[in-house]
């Protein structure tokens, strides 16, 4: 199955066990609280969502301070964000798994295990371009050169208007 594919599927299935979860809560503390639930999950988790990519940022900065490549911050960083949305959208599931993913640890196992399947799979569909990379190169263009100096041109004077006063 393609990678949109399996996105799809994933949408669909998290989108009908989120209504299942919210149908379910909602009957047990009343719609009302529900909704008061989905607002307070969104808020907290938006508020320590913002904490965190902000000392995300500065580690990412850090870094590159140090002259180092912050590459797994970078991915925790877009981890974050994804959290973030995750928080935001009503539903407990996405709740859980987002705060789930604040927790550093867990956020950064994650991340690394995104950044090295990105890896594998930019390696896999690599092919070699004409003059980059290992593939075999073209062969150098010979023929003969032809070195052109400009002349060099004089600058123009400045045009004045003679005005008259009015």
């Amino acid at each position: 199955m393609t990678f949109v594919g399996r996105f799809f599927l994933l949408v669909l299935v998290v989108g009908f066990v989120e209504v299942y979860l919210l149908i379910k809560v909602a009957g047990s503390l009343g719609f009302l609280s529900t909704v008061g639930l989905c607002v307070l999950t969104g808020v907290v988790g938006g508020n320590l969502v913002r904490v965190q990519g902000l000392r995300t940022l500065q580690q990412i900065q850090l870094e590159m301070g140090q002259g180092r490549m912050p590459a797994a911050e970078m991915v925790s960083g877009v981890v974050l964000l994804i959290v973030g949305a995750m928080l935001v959208t009503p539903g407990f599931l996405t709740d859980i798994i987002g705060f789930l993913l604040l927790i550093p640890l867990l956020r950064q196992n994650v991340a690394q295990r995104l950044a090295g399947s990105f890896e594998a799979r930019m390696q896999a569909s690599a092919t070699p371009m004409a003059g980059f990379g290992p593939g075999p190169q073209p062969p150098p263009i010979r023929g003969k050169v032809i070195d052109v100096q400009g002349e060099k041109v004089a600058p123009r004077a400045k045009e004045t208007k003679d005005e008259e006063p009015t």
